[in-house]
């Protein structure tokens, strides 16, 4: 009855270590997928956010080229 009390408490120790090794590689995993997520949706963001701020600095460039360009027109008729 020995050897086999042994085999079944090392197989028992066994199954529980592999278990809990297959629980925290599924939450690697799960977190894995939801850091990606997040990533992408974050990198979304930020790509519309530096499209806005080009927009932005390019309007107001061309707002004052065109009143740098009506300023002078007017000093050249002056």
């Amino acid at each position: 009855m020995g050897p086999v009390l042994v085999c079944v408490v090392v197989a028992t120790i066994a199954g529980l270590m592999a278990g809990s090794a297959n629980q925290r590689a599924k939450r690697a995993r799960l977190d894995y997928r939801r850091t990606k997520s997040l990533v992408l949706g974050a990198r979304k963001v930020a790509w519309a956010e530096t499209v806005r701020g080009v927009a932005v600095v390019a309007t107001a460039t061309t707002a004052l080229l065109v009143v740098a360009v009506v300023m002078y027109t007017i000093g050249l008729r002056t």
